[in-house]
C-alpha cells in the first residue's frame, strides 16, 4: 500500500510538469498566430484591392478615362458571400439524397414592349416627336427609353454601354421591332437557344416566317430570302453563338443597308440609269470619265495598273475571253483546221457556194418581223431574262440598259477575260481601290477615278459580289463572264430587296395568295433608292468640286507664270556697280622689299 501511494505521487507530479511545460510553450494555433503580421493587407483580384475603409483614389492620368492604369489601384467593398446551400440546414443519413433546391420563381413569360405612345418622351417643342436626347419617332422603337441608349445619358469610359447617348437609328429600330415581331410572334420564337444558336438555325427561323407571310407560289423563294438572314450572320460563324432576336435582327439591318448602297455605288439600280438615251449625259457618268467596258480608256488604264502592280489575277483552268459586251467568245468562230472535209450547206436561193459575192455576210441580218412596228425595238425598252419561269411563275427580267451597263462594267472589272468566282470578288474590291486612290487631278486631261469612294465603298462592293457568287466560290475551273455575273448579281438584288420587304410589311395582312416572285430590283422611282443616290451624289458634288477648285487654281498659277506679255523688265532693280580689280601698276616694289 505504502508503495502504490509513491507511484501514485509519481504520476501526478509527471502530469503536472508536463502540463506547466506545455503552457509554456503554446498551442499550434497560438504559435501560428503568433508569427503572423501585426496588419495583413486584403487580398487584390486582377489589381483592384478590396477594402471598405479606403476611398478610392481618383485621379485621372494619361487624359483618358478609357485607360485600364486608371483603374489598377480601385477599391470596392468586398462582396456579400453567397447564401450557404439547403439554408445551411445539415443533413446526414441515406434520406438526405432526396433533398433538391427550392425552384426559381415563377416569372411572366418575356413579351415585346410596345411602341412608345405618341407623346411619350416627346420633345413639344419639336413637331416631329423625336425624344431629347435624338431618339427615334414614337411607334419605331423597342421598349422606349428602357432598351434605347440614345435616351440615356452620355458616356465615356470603361464603365459605359454601347451606344449611350447617341442619336438613334428610327430606320434600325424600326425594322428591328418588326423583325422581332416575326420571329416572336408570328414564327413562335426562333429556331435553337439564344446562348447556342447557330448561322442555319438563323436561316430556318427565317425560312419559318416567309412561310406564313408569302403566297402559295412563291414559298418555293423562302429559302433564298432566308440566305439574307444567313449571310448577315456568316461573320459569327464561329462564335458560341449569333445571339438573340434582337442581335440577329441588327445585324441584318446593316447587312442590308450596306448591300443597297453598294448597289447605288456600282450602278445597279435604275435610279443611277442618265435621264436620256446617252449614256454620256448627266446621271450614271456625271462623274468619272473614261467610258465603260475593257477597252475603254478607264478599262485599258485598269488593266496597265492590275500589270504593273502585281494585280493580274489567277485565270481559271479554262481560259475564255470576253467580247465587248461580256459575253465569252463562242470557240465555233476559232479556226482550227486548215481545211474543210465536208462542204458547206447552201444557203435558200444560192445555186453554187461560188455565186455568192465576197464580203458580203449570207444571211438577212435583220430579219422582218410579223408585226410592222416590232422590227425596231430600241434598248431602253428591252428586258433581258435572267430566270426562266415555271408553272404559274412568270420569269424573271431586267431592264435592258441596266443589264448592258452591269455586263460592261464587269467585264471591265474581269480585264477582259473570264474569272473565276473568287477571282471576280477579289477584283471587284481592286478595282475600287485604284479608282478610289485618285487624289489630285491637277496635269491630268480627264476627271479620272472616284475620290469620293473610300475603304468601306470597296468592302461593301466586295460584300455584294460575294454575297451573289456564294454558290460558286469553290469552282476553280470555269471562268464567269459578265453575263454570268450580272445574272447572279440581280437575282441576289430580287432576293435582299424582297426580304426587306417581308419584314417592312410585319404588321400588314399577309396576302399575295397569288403572287408570284418578281425581279425584286428596285424599279426608278424607287423612293428608298432616289434617297441614298441624292446622298451619293452630295457627297461626290463636295468631293469633285474641291478637286476641280484645286486644278483650276493650280492651272491659273502656271499660266501666271508662263505669260511672257505681262513681264517688265525694266520695273527689275539693278544691281550695284562693282569695284575695280586691283592693277599691278599701283604695286610699290621697295614696299615690298621692306616687308620681306
Amino acid at each position: 500500500m505504502p508503495m502504490f501511494s509513491v507511484l501514485l505521487c509519481l504520476e501526478f507530479i509527471h502530469i503536472a510538469t508536463g502540463s506547466l511545460l506545455h503552457r509554456g510553450r503554446g498551442t499550434v494555433a497560438e504559435n501560428r498566430h503568433a508569427q503572423m503580421p501585426a496588419t495583413t493587407e486584403p487580398p487584390t483580384i486582377m489589381g483592384m484591392s478590396m477594402g471598405n475603409d479606403k476611398p478610392p483614389a481618383f485621379v485621372v492620368s494619361e487624359n483618358s478615362p478609357e485607360s485600364v492604369t486608371n483603374v489598377l489601384d480601385f477599391q470596392i467593398p468586398m462582396p456579400t458571400p453567397l447564401p450557404a446551400a439547403w439554408n445551411g440546414v445539415y443533413c446526414k443519413g441515406g434520406a438526405c439524397q432526396f433533398r433538391v433546391l427550392p425552384p426559381a420563381p415563377t416569372l411572366p413569360p418575356p413579351t415585346m414592349a410596345p411602341p412608345n405612345p405618341p407623346g411619350m418622351l416627346a420633345d413639344p417643342n419639336d413637331p416631329s416627336g423625336n425624344s431629347p436626347l435624338g431618339g427615334p419617332p414614337p411607334g419605331a422603337t423597342i421598349g422606349g427609353a428602357a432598351t434605347n441608349g440614345a435616351a440615356m445619358e452620355l458616356c465615356r469610359g470603361l464603365a459605359c454601354l454601347d451606344g449611350m447617348g447617341f442619336p438613334s437609328d428610327s430606320k434600325a429600330d424600326a425594322f428591328s421591332f418588326n423583325c422581332m415581331h416575326l420571329f416572336q410572334d408570328v414564327a413562335g420564337g426562333m429556331v435553337g437557344k439564344d446562348d447556342s444558336r447557330t448561322v442555319p438555325e438563323v436561316e430556318q427561323s427565317f425560312v419559318n416566317v416567309c412561310k406564313k407571310r408569302v403566297g402559295p407560289l412563291e414559298v418555293g423563294a423562302c429559302p433564298a430570302y432566308a440566305m439574307v438572314f444567313a449571310a448577315a450572320e456568316a461573320a459569327k460563324v464561329d462564335n458560341p453563338t449569333v445571339g438573340g432576336p434582337v442581335e440577329v435582327c441588327h445585324d441584318t439591318y446593316m447587312f442590308i443597308d450596306k448591300f443597297k448602297q453598294a448597289e447605288i455605288d456600282l450602278k445597279l439600280s435604275m435610279v443611277t440609269l442618265p435621264k436620256g438615251n446617252s449614256l454620256l449625259k448627266t446621271g450614271i457618268w456625271r462623274f468619272g470619265t473614261g467610258g465603260n467596258g475593257p477597252n475603254s480608256p478607264r478599262g485599258l488604264k485598269w488593266r496597265e495598273f492590275a500589270w504593273k502592280h502585281n494585280k493580274w489575277p489567277v485565270p481559271p483552268a479554262k481560259a475564255e475571253q470576253l467580247d465587248a459586251e461580256g459575253g465569252i467568245i463562242a470557240s465555233a468562230l476559232l479556226q482550227t483546221k486548215t481545211s474543210e472535209t465536208k462542204p458547206k450547206p447552201l444557203i435558200r436561193g444560192q445555186d453554187q457556194d461560188a455565186d455568192s459575192p465576197r464580203g458580203l455576210p449570207k444571211y438577212n441580218q435583220n430579219a422582218p418581223c410579223k408585226g410592222k412596228d416590232a422590227e425596231v425595238v430600241p434598248q431602253k425598252q428591252t428586258m433581258y431574262q435572267i430566270l426562266p419561269g415555271a408553272y404559274m411563275v412568270p420569269p424573271t427580267e431586267v431592264d435592258g440598259v441596266l443589264f448592258t451597263t452591269c455586263t460592261s462594267q464587269f467585264s471591265e472589272i474581269m480585264m477582259g477575260y473570264a474569272q473565276t468566282p473568287y477571282q471576280v470578288i477579289k477584283l471587284t474590291k481592286d478595282w475600287c481601290i485604284w479608282q478610289s486612290s485618285v487624289t489630285s487631278w491637277v496635269g491630268a486631261a480627264d476627271e479620272m477615278g472616284h475620290p469620293e469612294w473610300g475603304h468601306r465603298t470597296c468592302t461593301g462592293m466586295q460584300g455584294l459580289v460575294a454575297y451573289a457568287l456564294k454558290d460558286d466560290l469553290a469552282d476553280t475551273y470555269h471562268g464567269l463572264s459578265g453575263i454570268s455575273v450580272c445574272k447572279k448579281i440581280f437575282l441576289a438584288i430580287g432576293a435582299v430587296h424582297r426580304a426587306d420587304t417581308i419584314v417592312a410589311d410585319a404588321w400588314a395582312v399577309p396576302g399575295g395568295a397569288g403572287r408570284a416572285p418578281s425581279s425584286g430590283v428596285p424599279a426608278v422611282d424607287d423612293a428608298e433608292m432616289k434617297k441614298l443616290m441624292e446622298a451619293v451624289q452630295a457627297h461626290a458634288n463636295k468631293v469633285f468640286a474641291s478637286l476641280r477648285g484645286v486644278k483650276a487654281a493650280v492651272s491659273a498659277l502656271t499660266d501666271a507664270k508662263m505669260d511672257t506679255s505681262a513681264f517688265d523688265g525694266a520695273s527689275l532693280p539693278t544691281a550695284p556697280a562693282l569695284p575695280d580689280l586691283p592693277d599691278s601698276n599701283d604695286v610699290d616694289a621697295t614696299s615690298l622689299l621692306a616687308i620681306a
